[in-house]
C-alpha cells in the first residue's frame, strides 16, 4: 500500500468526521403559559388630567346642591284654629228665602227638580178613562225684581188656544238685573183628551194677567211635550196591584231624590235631604203590549240650598263669639244632618230646623295676607306676626337658604302650607 493511500484512509474514518450541530427550534409545551411583555406605566401628564376631571365633577355637584338649596322657597306651615261641635235638638236655626232674607240672617235658595219612574203590572180587563195631558213649563218673571205670587189654577194658554192650569199656588222669583226670574212647575190640561198632547211651546201667555202691566212680561215656555191625554177604553189592572206598584215606584223615586240632594252638596253649598219636600203625583197609566199596563209616578223635589260660608257663619256664632262671616268653614262629621223643626208649607216664608251629629268648625287662613305680612321681616318677628292672625292655631317657618335670617322681600317666594287640624274631642 502506498503511503498516501493509507493517509487518506485514516482521514476518512468515522472517528475523524466532524459533525456540525444544526440550529434547534425551541419547543413549547401547550400547557405552559406564555408571559406577555409588561405594560408601560401611566405618565404623570395623564394622571394629572384625570384628577382635574374628578375635581371638576365634584365642584359641579357642590355648586348644584347649593343652587338647589338657594332656590328652594321659604315655607310657612300653619295649623288653623278649629272647634269640634256635637249638635242636639236644642241647637235650633231659622233660614229665609234669599229674596226676602234680611241682612245677617241665613238665606236659602229653593232648587226644584222633577223625577219620573214607572213599573209594569199585568192587565185584567178594560176600563173607561178620561185622562188629562200633563207636562212641565218654565214660568218667567221679566216684570220686576219683586217675587210674583200666582194662585192655584193659574191658566197658561198655548198659541193654539189650549188651556193648561197650575195645580197649586207658586211664586216666581224676581228678575236680577236683566235676567228674568224663573220657576219650573207642573201644569195639567184644562180638559181630557188627546188633543192636549202637544209638543214643546215657545211661549204660553197667562190670560189672568191680561190688562195688567205684568201681562207682556210674565210668560212661560216648555221644552218637552205634554202627554197622557186620553178618552176611551184601555187595559185595567187590579187596585191592589196598582197600589203596590205605586208604593215601589215612590220608594225608588225617594232614593233618586236623595242621590240628587247629595250631588247638590259641595264645598260651596250645603243641602240636606231631610229638609227637602217631595210631592208625588200619579200619572196616567198606558198600555204595555197586549196584556200589561205601565203604572207611572212623578216626584217633584224642592230642596233648600245654603251658601257654605253663610251656613258656617251662623253655626259659628252659636259656638264662638269672634266668628266672622267668610272666616271659617264647617266640615261635616259622623251623623251630621238637619231636620225640619216646624210645619212645612208649599212656599214657606221661613224654614226652622235643627242640626244633629258632629261637625268641625275650621277657621280660614288668608295665605296672601300672611305672605304680605312676612315679606322682608326678620325671623325673630315671626311669632308676633302670626299671632295677629286670629285663625291660626300654630305655625312654623323654614327660611331658605338656611343662612338667611329674614324672610324674602318678594311675597311670591314664601310658600304657605296649611295642615288639617286634628279632630279635638
Amino acid at each position: 500500500m502506498h503511503e498516501y493511500e493509507a493517509e487518506e484512509s485514516s482521514e476518512k474514518s468515522i472517528r475523524n468526521i466532524q459533525i456540525t450541530p444544526t440550529a434547534r427550534r425551541p419547543r413549547f409545551d401547550e400547557g405552559t403559559p406564555t408571559r406577555s411583555a409588561p405594560l408601560p406605566s401611566q405618565s404623570p401628564k395623564k394622571r394629572s388630567r384625570a384628577f382635574l376631571w374628578i375635581a371638576l365633577i365634584a365642584a359641579i355637584i357642590v355648586v348644584g346642591t347649593l343652587a338647589i338649596v338657594a332656590l328652594r322657597p321659604t315655607t310657612v306651615t300653619v295649623v288653623p284654629r278649629s272647634h269640634t261641635i256635637l249638635f242636639d235638638e236644642t241647637a235650633r236655626f231659622t233660614a229665609y228665602p234669599s229674596d226676602s232674607a234680611a241682612t245677617g240672617t241665613l238665606a236659602f235658595t229653593l232648587q226644584t227638580t222633577a223625577l219620573e219612574d214607572s213599573q209594569v203590572v199585568p192587565a185584567q180587563g178594560t176600563e173607561r178613562v178620561q185622562d188629562r195631558a200633563q207636562g212641565t213649563v218654565t214660568v218667567y218673571n221679566d216684570h220686576s225684581a219683586e217675587p210674583l205670587r200666582l194662585v192655584k189654577t193659574t191658566r197658561f194658554r198655548s198659541p193654539a188656544g189650549l188651556i193648561f192650569r197650575a195645580p197649586e199656588e207658586f211664586i216666581i222669583p224676581g228678575k236680577r238685573g236683566t235676567t228674568p226670574g224663573q220657576l219650573t212647575i207642573t201644569v195639567v190640561a184644562d180638559k181630557p183628551g188627546e188633543e192636549y198632547n202637544i209638543g214643546p211651546v215657545e211661549r204660553f201667555t197667562l190670560p189672568g194677567l191680561q190688562g195688567s202691566p205684568e201681562y207682556s212680561k210674565v210668560y212661560a215656555s216648555s221644552n218637552a211635550p205634554m202627554t197622557g191625554g186620553f178618552v176611551g177604553d184601555r187595559p185595567a189592572a187590579s187596585e191592589s196591584a196598582v197600589q203596590a206598584a205605586r208604593a215601589e215606584i215612590r220608594g225608588r223615586l225617594q232614593e233618586q231624590a236623595r242621590a240628587y240632594v247629595e250631588e247638590l252638596a259641595s264645598d260651596t253649598e250645603f243641602a240636606f235631604f231631610d229638609l227637602s219636600r217631595i210631592t208625588y203625583e200619579s200619572l196616567p197609566s198606558t198600555p204595555e203590549g197586549t196584556s200589561d199596563l205601565r203604572i207611572k209616578e212623578r216626584a217633584k223635589v224642592e230642596i233648600p240650598v245654603f251658601p257654605a260660608d253663610d251656613f258656617a257663619y251662623i253655626v259659628g256664632q252659636s259656638v264662638s263669639a269672634d266668628a266672622a262671616n267668610g272666616d271659617m268653614m264647617l266640615i261635616p262629621g259622623e251623623g251630621f244632618g238637619a231636620q225640619r223643626a216646624g210645619t212645612s208649607t208649599s212656599s214657606p216664608t221661613s224654614l226652622p230646623f235643627t242640626l244633629r251629629g258632629g261637625a268641625q268648625l275650621v277657621w280660614k287662613i288668608n295665605a296672601d295676607a300672611l305672605t304680605e305680612a312676612l315679606a322682608g321681616r326678620e325671623e325673630s318677628a315671626f311669632q308676633a306676626i302670626v299671632s295677629s292672625f286670629p285663625g291660626i292655631e300654630e305655625a312654623r317657618a323654614r327660611i331658605e337658604p338656611f343662612w338667611q335670617k329674614s324672610f324674602p322681600g318678594d311675597p311670591s317666594k314664601i310658600k304657605v302650607k296649611i295642615e288639617e287640624p286634628a279632630i279635638k274631642p
